[in-house]
């Protein structure tokens, strides 16, 4: 798929089936994050593959937002080796595991997954989980399958501003 329609075409998977995304795959995912850019290549991201049934459930206790996904892949970044803007102590981080989960949702629908960003989760009930994450604040847990039969963009998808409204040419 060219790169403008994958842009186009990719949407939030709400729903999945239940089919377990290959090892390989996952290894393709993880490799997208990897080689994701990062401010001043610090690289502070960390991430962590959710994949067996006993985990996923520790995963729907602290998120409304699973949809029954059969893989989350928990994004986050470490504070202390991020960079931070010398002018007003602006730590990166959040900007670097964000660019490097949009990656892998777009490396994810390249490979013929879905996926849907969570970012509503109970992060102290996801630290007492999962305690593995504690060198981190997670950004995003992804969740990732192959989309369902039935499964559709929602209606407001498509909706999007005016390019008059969001930009302007100096």
């Amino acid at each position: 798929m060219e790169f403008k329609e994958l842009m186009t075409a990719r949407y939030s998977v709400r729903k999945f089936k239940p089919d377990t995304v290959p090892d390989g795959a996952v290894d393709e995912l993880l490799e997208a994050l990897r080689v994701a850019p990062t401010a001043r290549n610090q690289q502070p991201l960390r991430a962590w593959v959710v994949k067996s049934p006993e985990r996923l459930a520790e995963v729907r206790k602290v998120t409304k937002y699973h949809y029954n996904a059969p893989l989350t892949i928990a994004v986050g970044f470490v504070a202390d080796e991020a960079y931070v803007r010398q002018a007003d102590g602006r730590n990166f981080g959040i900007v670097d595991a964000s660019i490097a989960a949009t990656q892998l949702w777009l490396r994810a629908a390249d490979l013929g997954l879905g996926a849907v960003w969570v970012s509503d989760f109970e992060p102290e009930a996801l630290k007492a989980a999962f305690p593995e994450f504690a060198p981190a604040e997670i950004v995003v847990l992804m969740q990732i399958g192959y989309p369902a039969d039935d499964s559709r963009p929602v209606a407001w998808h498509t909706k999007k501003r005016p390019a008059a409204e969001l930009f302007a040419v100096l």
